[in-house]
C-alpha cells in the first residue's frame, strides 16, 4: 500500500500527523503489516484516509491542477473533505473514531454488519427485502451492484434468498450497519462531539455521495459528511454528476475500487489512478 511512497515529503508528512494524532503505527503496518492488524477496525480507515490525502498532495506539489470537483464513497467522503481543505486532516481521523466508538457502544451484544448483492437487478434485491423488515439498501453502486445493512441474521437471511439468482453475494468484513436508518440515532451525539469543528470553503466543489449533489459550501460539506453514515450511497447519481461535467477522471488513493464502481454504473467512462507516483520534477 506504501510501496514507493516512503520518500514523498507530501505524503510522508501527512501520514507522520495522522500517525502523531491517532498514536497508530500506520506507516509500519502499510509498509509490512501483519495484514491482520492493518484491517483491524481501527487502523484501516485511517491508513485509508491519510494514504489518499498524503497521495493527493504528492500529486498538487507535483503540479496537478484542482479537480473541477471530487467526491468520496463512504468513509472515503472523509479524504475528499480534507484534500478540499473544508476541515483539517486531524478532524476528519476524529470523526472516524467518533462513529466507530459510538457504534460500538450502540450496537454492543448486536451482530450487526451489511452484505452485498452483485448480479441481480434492483427490483429483485428491493423485492426480496420486503421479507427483511430490519435490513435496509444502503448502497446503489451500479445497475446490478448493491448493499445491504442490517443485523446480521437478516443478512445471513437475505444471502441465502439470493444465492441462486445473484453473481456474488455475500457479508462484508464490515462490524456496523452503515449508510442505513440503524445509524441515525447516532447522529446527534456525533455532531454533539464533533461542534468543534468549523469548516471552511471548499477549494473546489465536493460531490455529494447520497444524491450526486454539488456541495459548494464548507457548511453544507461538513453536514453532509456527518450525515453520510445513516444516508446511503447513490454511486449512480455521483457518476451522472461526474459525467455531466465531462472532466477526465481520477481515482486518489490505492487500488481501483471506484474506478471499478464508476465502470458498474457506465461501461464507457475511463478512470485514471493516483496511485502510480507523480512525475518528478
Amino acid at each position: 500500500m506504501a510501496a514507493g511512497w516512503e520518500t514523498e515529503p507530501a505524503w510522508v508528512a501527512t501520514l507522520a500527523a495522522a500517525e502523531a494524532h491517532t498514536g497508530y503505527p500506520l506507516r509500519r503496518l502499510m509498509a509490512g503489516g501483519p495484514i491482520e492488524d492493518l484491517r483491524f477496525q481501527r487502523h484501516a480507515p485511517c491508513a485509508v484516509l491519510a494514504h489518499s490525502v498524503g497521495v493527493f498532495r504528492a500529486w498538487r506539489q507535483a503540479g496537478l491542477s484542482l479537480p473541477r470537483a471530487a467526491t468520496g464513497h463512504s468513509m472515503g467522503f472523509y479524504s475528499a473533505l480534507v484534500a478540499a481543505e473544508v476541515v483539517p486532516l486531524e478532524a476528519a481521523l476524529d470523526l472516524l473514531a467518533t462513529v466507530e466508538g459510538l457504534s460500538e457502544a450502540a450496537f454492543a451484544g448486536r451482530p450487526m454488519g451489511m452484505a452485498f448483492v452483485i448480479g441481480v437487478p434492483e427490483l429483485e434485491v428491493r423485492s426480496a427485502l420486503l421479507a427483511q423488515p430490519a435490513l435496509a439498501l444502503s448502497n446503489r453502486n451500479g445497475q446490478a451492484q448493491f448493499t445491504v445493512s442490517g443485523p446480521v441474521e437478516a443478512l445471513e437471511s437475505l444471502v441465502r434468498a439470493l444465492q441462486s439468482s445473484a453473481f456474488k453475494v455475500g457479508l462484508l468484513p464490515v462490524q456496523h450497519p452503515l449508510h442505513g436508518p440503524h445509524m441515525a440515532a447516532l447522529l446527534p451525539a456525533l455532531a454533539r462531539r464533533m461542534a468543534w469543528v468549523t469548516p471552511a470553503a471548499p477549494v473546489f466543489p465536493l460531490i455529494s455521495h447520497f444524491d450526486g449533489r454539488l456541495l459548494e459550501t464548507g457548511g453544507e460539506a461538513w453536514d453532509d459528511g456527518l450525515a453520510s453514515i445513516a444516508l446511503p450511497v447513490d454511486w449512480l447519481a455521483v457518476v451522472a454528476r461526474l459525467e455531466a461535467l465531462g472532466a477526465p477522471l481520477a481515482e486518489c488513493g490505492h487500488g481501483s475500487q471506484l474506478a471499478g464502481l464508476t465502470r458498474w454504473a457506465r461501461r464507457d467512462l475511463k478512470v485514471e489512478s493516483l496511485q502510480r507516483l507523480p512525475p518528478q520534477g
